[in-house]
Order: structure tokens, then C-alpha cells, then sequence
């Protein structure tokens, strides 16, 4: 773990989900000097207006023509060691081939304190997944099985998705308007500018609705 951060718990990971949003986080991003950290467009959540916060447990997956004599062992010792506050990470280096994620992955995640899962791919069950209440992000849904397609050949490893690297406890923020990654280093530093920028954002859209010009709310609070 990065010196200075001490991990939030799931509790504050939740408050925070109704405080900032990938925006806000991008716009603190940018101002660390960080411009690049968000996925390009297409990673969804399967529910609207759900958002996720939370530290990545990056997997790295592998497309294969072979059925396993023993099937799943890549993603059971994945599951079994992801952990409370974790987001599960599946980076697929354009897979498409399958189904990465279901309705029993996200109840073992539940069950381990995960508070979410990115998947650079395709999801099925997503009906029950969404009655589920956990949070995953996907690119879409396919039938089939990743069994004999595709195999997890490592966890909790410093991953790249769409060209943005991903580390083990970075942190993940994703909602409608998209996915950011913060490196871990900078996780106080960004979610302290993103809350101040709710705050600034609070105050100029009071002061407009109450008569001020937006270009004088601009001057005094900075945003827009």
C-alpha cells in the first residue's frame, strides 16, 4: 500500500459514491497532471445512476481453444482471494469471446466484501445481477460460458484496460458517465479536490439560480 493512504472502509467507499462521481474525479485527475486515466467510452453499469467506488483487484485473462480436465481454477483462486473494499477488475485485452461474469460471481463477491465489479467484456444473469444491487460496469451481455474460452491466468497484478494501467489498490471510480482510475499515491490527494469541487459546484449553482451572471460565478468559484 502507498505510504500516507490508509484504506477507506466499505462504509466511507459508499459515502463517497453519493459524494463524487468519474467526472469530478477526471477533473481532479486533470488537475494532478493526470489527463489519461479514464477508460475510453463503452464500459456501462448495468443499473443507471449506480456508482462505484472502490479499491482494484486487477485479473488478467487469457483467451484458450481448450476445455480444462479441472475448469475455473484461475477464477475460484481469483475469488477466493478478492476482499473487502475491492472492486474486481477483469482485464481481457479484447476479449470477446464469452460471458467473464455472472450471477454467481457477484454473490461470492458480495459475500467476500467486494463492492463491485469493471469488466472489460461481456456479462450474463444480468436481470439478476441488477436485483442484486452490486455494482458492475460491463460492455455487454453474452450467453455463453468462458469455460473452454477463456481462462484468468493471474490476480491482484498490475493489469492494462484500453490502454489505462491499473495496479492493485488504485482506485476505481465508475457511473453513466464512464470509469477513472486514480493511482494509489494520489487517492487522498484527488478525492480531497473532487469533494472541494462539489462544494465549489454547490455555491455557483446557487449563485445562478439566484440572478448572478454565469461568467461572475465562474470568477468567484472557479467552476463550471
Amino acid at each position: 500500500m502507498a505510504a500516507g493512504h490508509e484504506r477507506f472502509t466499505p462504509e466511507r467507499l459508499a459515502e463517497l459514491g453519493t459524494r463524487i462521481g468519474s467526472s469530478l474525479v477526471s477533473d481532479a485527475l486533470d488537475e494532478a497532471g493526470l489527463r489519461h486515466q479514464s477508460l475510453p467510452p463503452g464500459c456501462a453499469p448495468l443499473v443507471a445512476d449506480q456508482v462505484l467506488v472502490g479499491y482494484a483487484f486487477p485479473t488478467r485473462l487469457e483467451a484458450t481453444d481448450e476445455i480444462p480436465d479441472v475448469p475455473y481454477v484461475g477464477l475460484l483462486a481469483a475469488l477466493d482471494a478478492i476482499g473487502p473494499g475491492e472492486v474486481w477488475v477483469g482485464a481481457t485485452g479484447g476479449f470477446r469471446d464469452a460471458a467473464l461474469w455472472g450471477e454467481l460471481l457477484s454473490t461470492a463477491c458480495i459475500s467476500s466484501g467486494a463492492v463491485g465489479a469493471l469488466i472489460d467484456g461481456y456479462v450474463r444473469d444480468r436481470h439478476v445481477i441488477r436485483s442484486l444491487g452490486f455494482p458492475v460496469l460491463c460492455r455487454g451481455a453474452d450467453p455463453r460460458d468462458i469455460n473452454g474460452r477463456g481462462e484468468v491466468v493471474a490476480h491482484n497484478v498490475t493489469v492494462e484496460v484500453d490502454g489505462v494501467t491499473v495496479a492493485p489498490g488504485d482506485l476505481v471510480v465508475g457511473d453513466d458517465d464512464g470509469v477513472v482510475i486514480v493511482p494509489q499515491a494520489l487517492i487522498d490527494e484527488v478525492v480531497g479536490t473532487a469533494i472541494e469541487k462539489t462544494s465549489s459546484e454547490s455555491r455557483f449553482r446557487q449563485a445562478v439560480r439566484e440572478g448572478m451572471p454565469p461568467g461572475e460565478a465562474f470568477k468567484r468559484f472557479g467552476v463550471l
